[in-house]
């Protein structure tokens, strides 16, 4: 079947090689996301149902740049099970960010900023990322969840899956929270930077750097 499909392409004067070599990224990033997804949490199952309504009136008020206060606080779970049924079946990627602080084993929401992207992907603006590292660094309990959603895809028509957090969302965590200040704050048990995936109807946190790029970075570097 694959010597057919590549005769049939080489007939049409496209070539077979780019094609297959991007089929095999895809997959391999998948396979990849799977993997590290097993050994992270599992998509979060309970909150506080009395919360909701007021967590998604707050995302609602949070867009163009304008930071919605909750009158009061809100928990962890409930911020991020609102966050993932407003962004459930919407075709363009959502980034909302809970700003909040540490409490026992959750964290208190008071805060929401709401950035609307496109259908694969969505920017944060320097505005939003001033205030996020500004309200961050003003105090060692202070935390951050960052919650974004993949649109609806082939993959979940196909499969049933929890949260693939892509190799661009592992790059992402990678450069924010993985870096010694933030370890030093998660050894300590002080506020941390939290990055959630909403997909298929789940939200799960994602916590580990792309192994893949890891080793790509290791490559380029002996190459040198």
């Amino acid at each position: 079947m694959g010597q057919a499909s590549a005769a049939i392409l080489s007939a049409l004067g496209l070539d077979w090689q780019p094609f297959r070599e991007a089929v095999g990224r895809l997959a391999l990033e998948i396979t990849e996301s799977a993997i590290l997804g097993c050994l992270e949490p599992e998509p979060i199952s309970s909150c506080y149902d009395d919360e909701l309504p007021r967590v998604y009136r707050a995302i609602l008020r949070a867009r163009d740049g304008k930071l919605a206060r909750l009158g009061h606080k809100v928990n962890r779970n409930s911020f991020l099970v609102a966050c993932g049924e407003y962004a459930d079946g919407r075709p363009e990627e959502h980034l909302i960010i809970g700003y909040g602080s540490r409490h026992g084993s959750t964290t208190k929401v008071a805060g929401i900023h709401h950035i609307v992207g496109a259908t694969n992907s969505v920017l944060l603006p320097d505005a939003v990322a001033h205030s996020m590292w500004d309200f961050y660094g003003q105090h060692d309990r202070n935390e951050l969840l960052i919650f974004h959603n993949h649109p609806y895809n082939v993959i979940n028509f196909l499969f049933d899956n929890p949260p693939l957090a892509s190799r661009r969302d592992r790059l992402f965590l990678e450069a924010r929270a993985l870096n010694p200040a933030q370890l030093a704050r998660r050894v300590l048990n002080e506020g941390r930077m939290i990055f959630y995936l909403g997909e298929n109807g789940f939200v799960k946190e994602f916590r580990l750097p792309s192994i893949v790029a890891l080793l790509d970075r290791s490559a380029a570097i002996r190459q040198q």
